[in-house]
């Protein structure tokens, strides 16, 4: 980023830079629980999940979308890395929706990413052309993802939602990460694909017991052949992370 001295808004680094290269953590913390999350296992400080972070004060969001404009800076701000933006044990999430009509005045692209299902559709209103609605998809079946990611809202929930927001235009994709079940995963892209603009598919870390037992290169395999034959380009209709690509 230029001389900019952005107060909310912040460049992305390391792992998250190939999901977007700006990035909004409205809350730092999440309820959702999720076993597998990155967060936790790396040791990053979880504050409250239902009170608005310090940084993220409306103020603040409205002063670097305002830097970014003057800049000409359009480079899509992604919602979020540290936290859910509908997180489900949250009892008002109004705080999202006043940061997206931020967004929508300054005509800023926003890309959401969440677990929180069906709690998103009503913000739907607020996307854009250039917006985009996303959702991390990693179990075909309830039993698991209550074992896994027991806050989180339940698979089909958030299925219902990508259906929604494809209803409306908007601009959908799924983040495939991680993968736990390479079959399970598999399955979700055939039952999706039809609604889904952009899949990221990435391997599974933290777990190496569990890793060691995946044939990561036949299903990197695997999973580009099904999502060819789906009609997904790379690139535009699906991105692989780096670990995958580079797991041996």
């Amino acid at each position: 980023m230029k001389e900019m001295k952005l107060s909310a808004i912040y460049q992305a680094d390391g792992k998250t830079l190939e999901y977007a290269e700006l990035a909004l953590n409205p809350y730092t913390g999440c309820s959702h629980n999720c076993s597998y999350c990155y967060n936790k296992r790396e040791g990053r400080p979880q504050g409250p999940y239902d009170q608005p972070a310090k940084k993220a004060s409306l103020k603040n969001i409205q002063h670097d979308l305002l830097m970014l404009e003057r800049d000409h800076d359009r480079r899509p701000v992604h919602i979020s890395f540290m936290c859910d933006p509908y997180d489900m044990g949250r009892a008002n999430n109004s705080h999202i929706r006043d940061i997206l009509m931020a967004f929508r005045a300054y005509d800023h692209p926003f890309q959401i990413l969440t677990k929180g299902g069906m709690l998103a559709a009503k913000d739907f209103d607020l996307y854009g052309h250039d917006d985009s609605f996303g959702v991390t998809l990693t179990f075909d079946n309830d039993a698991d993802s209550r074992r896994f990611e027991p806050g989180a809202a339940l698979p089909k929930d958030r299925i219902a939602a990508l259906l929604e927001a494809h209803s409306r235009n908007i601009h959908t994709w799924v983040s495939c990460e991680p993968v736990l079940y390479p079959a399970q995963t598999l399955k979700l892209i055939e039952m999706t694909h039809q609604f889904v603009d952009l899949f990221w598919v990435g391997k599974l870390t933290h777990y190496p017991k569990m890793e060691e037992k995946i044939d990561w290169p036949k299903f990197r395999s695997e999973v580009e052949a099904l999502l060819q034959k789906c009609g997904k380009e790379k690139g535009t209709g699906y991105k692989l992370l780096h670990q995958l690509i580079e797991a041996k």
